[in-house]
């Protein structure tokens, strides 16, 4: 049973000019999702989409087979989680303490945090790997750190789907190459979409891609299949030429001179 269907979305932040148009796709269960296209082709925006927070035009969005609109807040919150792009650390808080939040789509009013709720807190601190961090200030850890703590306190609601957008963006490429494959692992619990600026990256390290211009889906499917000279050309008007590995089920594209 897929996780997220989306069938014929039209999205944006205006009626009149939509940003995303007509796009079609569906996630199953465990997947690693790659979302990548150049700048303005409506990546965020279709993260946002899928999350209620840019308005539908037409088209459904289904989230284990429940229609959006159809879920409240905490019900999304307990199915989704997302994670932006810039995220800004709280003062005063501690490493736990932002984790913790993530418990809050299970809170009762003027209840406190029940054995459950520290146990998927200690859970998703033990799957990010930030036993050591869990008493320091969020304000005092690096970005690659801060980047970990926000997808553990994210994984502590519980979500079936996992959006992040760009999270390697602001990292170097020892952190890039080492939150990518934790992502890759953590989709045995749940599936993941992350937007990449990076297209080799993302061809590297995702189960599907979905790659789009101007709103619209140019293609979608295996890496294999996505990452290819017309489709880069389509996208990103650039000539590449391709390499594959040695199984052939992944490749990488090249700059030609």
């Amino acid at each position: 049973m897929p996780v997220l269907e989306i069938e014929n979305l039209v999205s944006g932040y205006s009626p009149h000019k939509p940003i995303v148009k007509d796009i079609t796709f569906s996630v199953d269960d465990g997947e690693f999702v790659g979302i990548v296209g150049p700048n303005g082709s409506g990546k965020t925006t279709l993260l946002r989409s899928i999350v209620g927070l840019v308005a539908i035009n037409s088209g459904s969005i289904k989230i284990s087979e429940h229609k959006l609109e159809h879920l409240d807040k905490r019900e999304l919150a307990r199915r989704v989680a997302f994670v932006p792009q810039m995220m800004e650390p709280i003062n005063g808080f501690t490493v736990r303490d932002l984790v913790m939040l993530g418990r809050t789509p299970y809170f009762e009013r003027f209840s406190f945090d029940s054995n459950d709720d520290r146990d998927a807190v200690n859970w998703a601190i033990a799957e990010l790997k930030i036993d050591n961090l869990i008493e320091r200030q969020v304000t005092e850890l690096s970005g690659g750190e801060f980047q970990r703590v926000a997808i553990a306190r994210a994984l502590a609601q519980e979500p079936r789907l996992l959006l992040l957008d760009e999270p390697i963006s602001h990292l170097d490429i020892r952190y890039q190459v080492k939150l990518c494959k934790l992502l890759r692992q953590l989709r045995s619990h749940r599936s993941i979409i992350a937007t990449f600026h990076d297209l080799n990256m993302a061809a590297r390290f995702c189960s599907k891609l979905i790659l789009l211009k101007n709103g619209e889906l140019i293609a979608a499917g295996k890496p294999f299949d996505v990452v290819t000279p017309e489709n880069i050309w389509r996208a990103y008007r650039i000539k590449v030429t391709i390499k594959k590995n040695s199984d052939k089920q992944r490749s990488k594209y090249v700059l030609l001179p």
